[in-house]
């Protein structure tokens, strides 16, 4: 029973705090749901997720920024749209050219094109957005401080909402039909219907891949990072201060503890091939890049960022990037780092020499605390001011 399964599998701390399973009790559907009926293909040219897909490998085939690049504000139409003073609550998605933001109250759809018209279409929602959104099946999933939100992607209109929170941007993901969300109740949503089974525990972040899933937690009961194969079952787990989520690529998973160390451990065992301590970097909040056979970690609030060596964790390259709290965004054959306090900066991938680099002073950005790229481009997310840019 597929459904089954894959409710079994959703949000494996469960077994951190005690035996894995359900509850048992399904939601009510609330009255006026409607099902998402959409073919679930891939949206083009997109960000459809925090990391850029459910592995949060931070992968993407856009072409960063010219050098003579302009910045946008991505909030002055929709400030313009009598919506009052807005600010970016959490990171957007972008697919096909139209970024979703979530903004002060609810939601705002904006063509990247005509960023300045205003928004296509602004959703009103009656809880806040705790977690940057999912874009699949032709609908916008939107995890809130008590519900999990169904959008159509194109009009807004709601599907259906489902009893189900996330608290960090990478807390929800998608996988086949199931829709997971980590939270203080983590729960298991049928992509199509919002039907929702509750699951005991709590995990922090997400990362998915066709076999399992990766969860992180970090509290004063249990700290670590903990495996599930999709029918429930604990697989592995290793003990640790673990607090950005993993990022998962064929058959291994990377993760940096808060002390600035690095593993690589294997997907279906939970053997650590390696682990190094990282000089320059700490306190890793955002989570890693990986492709290829290279591993890009950012200096979190140390000095250093680093590319390693996927399959040994030797250091290829280092580069004084300064406090770097986003995840890092890679390309064909470049990296990005969002430099906090000074500005967005490209390398090339194999030598880490610099390519270009857009001062945060010139360009009158707020701190720079994550990239989402677009087409020849990026929105910068502003985090302590809560602005959002479009460098392109």
């Amino acid at each position: 029973m597929p459904f089954r399964r894959a409710l079994l599998s959703a949000i494996g701390t469960t077994a951190s705090v005690g035996t894995a399973g359900c509850v048992g009790r399904i939601r009510r559907k609330l009255r006026g749901d409607t099902p998402i009926e959409d073919p679930c293909n891939a949206p083009t040219g997109s960000w459809p997720t925090a990391g850029g897909d459910s592995g949060r490998t931070g992968q993407t085939d856009t072409a960063p920024p010219a050098p003579d690049a302009t910045a946008v504000d991505l909030l002055a139409g929709v400030r313009g749209n009598d919506r009052g003073q807005q600010h970016a609550s959490n990171p957007p998605v972008v697919a096909d050219g139209i970024a979703y933001i979530p903004v002060t109250g609810g939601l705002v759809a904006v063509d990247l094109n005509t960023p300045t018209d205003g928004p296509s279409w602004s959703r009103d929602l009656d809880v806040g957005i705790t977690a940057a959104p999912v874009l699949a099946c032709g609908a916008i999933f939107i995890p809130g401080t008590d519900h999990l939100t169904a959008l159509n992607s194109t009009s807004g209109e709601r599907y259906w909402r489902a009893d189900a929170v996330g608290f960090s941007d990478t807390s929800a993901a998608v996988l086949d039909n199931s829709i997971y969300v980590a939270g203080f109740s983590p729960a298991a949503v049928d992509i199509r219907t919002g039907t929702v089974q509750w699951l005991e525990g709590a995990g922090e972040t997400l990362a998915l891949d066709d076999d399992g899933i990766y969860t992180t937690r970090s509290d004063s009961q249990v700290s670590g990072i903990f495996a599930y194969d999709l029918n429930g079952e604990e697989r592995w787990r290793v003990s640790g201060e673990f607090v950005g989520s993993a990022s998962v690529l064929d058959g291994t998973v990377w993760v940096a503890d808060y002390q600035g160390t690095a593993y690589a451990i294997d997907a279906r065992t939970g053997e650590v091939y390696w682990s190094h301590s990282l000089p320059g970097v700490n306190k890793i909040d955002a989570g890693l890049a990986v492709a290829g056979d290279e591993v890009f970690v950012p200096a979190g609030t140390g000095t250093t960022s680093v590319a390693l060596d996927a399959a040994t964790g030797e250091i290829r390259w280092a580069v004084d990037t300064g406090i770097v709290t986003g995840r890092p965004v890679v390309g064909d054959n470049w990296v990005a780092f969002g430099r906090t306090n000074d500005g967005v900066s490209v390398y090339d991938r194999t030598t880490g020499e610099e390519r270009i680099s857009w001062s945060r002073a010139e360009y009158h950005l707020g701190t720079i605390d994550g990239l989402v790229p677009v087409k020849d481009g990026f929105m910068i997310w502003e985090g302590s001011s809560s602005g959002l840019s479009l460098l392109r």
